[in-house]
């Protein structure tokens, strides 16, 4: 939805591809930074704050351009307002991301066994992110077909959004509960050893 709203605000292709390409750069430079942060914030605050720091970050954020995208894109004033907040939100999304919860995921596996390891990867990183990919573009194109295109859908896209964030959260804070559990178990054996 926020590149459909830069795209009303540069509907010169070359202007649009000039504002994408600097957004990019700033979310590789952002998140470099955040990296080095992002790993001591994992250690010092753990596991569990660590992945649940993207959905909450992208639900505090996102309130604020839905509203924006909500009231209407009727003036240039308004359009500015929705892709300077959809930037925010973008940008502190995909560097929350990156430095916080695909660290936190690759962690989740540290505490099991070797098949474990292999088969849980194999699941969630092949089988996984392909249907949320492909039911996340499915239910995108169902969006645009019934509502004539993505902007007009955007309170349905509201209630999926946040469906989807509290359901992640959700899903984070209990696999935190079976970390913390299976890497206290894990510690115990250690120490009997």
């Amino acid at each position: 939805m926020w590149k459909s709203i830069v795209k009303q605000q540069y509907p010169d292709p070359l202007d649009y591809q000039r504002f994408i390409s600097q957004f990019s750069s700033i979310v590789g430079l952002s998140t470099c930074i955040v990296i080095f942060v992002g790993v001591h914030a994992i250690r010092i605050l753990g596991w569990r704050i660590g992945a649940l720091t993207t959905p909450l970050v992208m639900a505090c954020l996102a309130f604020p351009f839905f509203s924006g995208v909500l009231v209407g894109l009727d003036t240039p004033r308004r359009l500015k307002i929705a892709v300077t907040l959809g930037m925010i939100q973008t940008l502190l999304a995909k560097t929350t991301k990156y430095a916080l919860f695909d660290p936190t995921t690759q962690m989740a596996y540290i505490p099991l066994d070797d098949e474990s390891k292999v088969k849980g990867k194999a699941a969630i990183e092949v089988i996984g992110s392909r249907i949320g990919k492909s039911g996340g573009s499915l239910i995108q194109q169902g969006l645009v077909l019934v509502f004539g295109n993505i902007i007009s859908a955007a309170p349905v896209l509201v209630v999926l959004y946040y469906s989807v964030l509290a359901w992640w959260a959700y899903s984070a804070n209990r696999l935190s509960e079976l970390f913390y559990a299976r890497t206290a178990m894990q510690e115990s054996k250690e120490h009997e050893e």
